[in-house]
């Protein structure tokens, strides 16, 4: 894994954190729903920056393989402590689909923001070179 993957799970980490903190505002079952599942999905990011890991290089198929098992495992694992917050916690249920979408909302907000800054930055280089 690169820092870009690197990078990455930290925000997620740091997004999980912050969800969960803001769920302790409204009772510690939800802070505690939030955190379960924010380290869930902060495990789904670990297996998916490995699965990454493993297309770009010269992997074997089994090694490949293994890792998109465990990015799948990890998004029904997700999936399945969403359900039991539902079951067994409703009042926390928003806050464990709050932790559940953090991650891919903050990413594609980095992603959008890394974006714009890459736009910027060739517009600023090319304005300075017409000059």
């Amino acid at each position: 894994m690169g820092t870009e993957s690197a990078r990455s799970i930290l925000v997620v980490a740091f997004l999980q954190a912050a969800t969960a903190l803001a769920a302790l505002s409204s009772s510690p079952t939800a802070a505690l729903a939030a955190g379960a599942i924010g380290v869930l999905a902060v495990g789904r990011y670990v297996a998916v920056a490995y699965y990454a890991s493993t297309l770009c290089s010269t992997a074997r198929a089994g090694l490949r393989a293994l890792s998109a098992s465990a990015w799948m495992i990890g998004l029904a694992a997700l999936l399945a402590g969403v359900a039991a917050v539902a079951v067994r916690a409703r009042p926390a249920l928003p806050w464990a689909v709050a932790a559940a979408l953090a991650g891919p909302i903050g990413m594609s907000l980095l992603a959008l923001g890394s974006g714009i800054g890459v736009l910027a930055a060739e517009r600023t280089l090319n304005a300075g070179g017409k000059r």
